[in-house]
């Protein structure tokens, strides 16, 4: 199953900006649905330089523990922006929505 490069009649169930305190980061993050029915959700977040170590310390255990324990989930990859230094994008798969409740 692929979310890559959604279909524009593709059902936009939420998209959330925020910040979260603790990292000093600003959050972009939108879920949908694929015409497969794979839950597909894109994250962007711009973390301050000073929280770093620990983002990537957080988001590696957070990949493999979703990955490791949730049957439902299908990927969960993440890389840094190649312009942008702390800037990180994220793209997970889930079995439906309710895959992705579940997480």
């Amino acid at each position: 199953a692929t979310c890559a490069n959604p279909p524009q009649n593709r059902q936009r169930l939420k998209t959330t900006d925020a910040t979260n305190k603790n990292m000093g980061s600003a959050i972009s993050a939108e879920g949908y649905i694929h015409r497969t029915g794979v839950y597909c959700v894109n994250v962007n977040i711009s973390i301050k330089a000073d929280r770093r170590d620990d983002f990537l310390e957080v988001i590696r255990n957070n990949q493999k523990g979703t990955m490791d324990k949730e049957p439902l989930a299908l990927e969960y990859t993440w890389g840094e922006s190649a312009e942008k230094r702390n800037t990180f994008f994220f793209h997970e798969k889930y079995k439906g929505r309710s895959g992705f409740v579940a997480h």
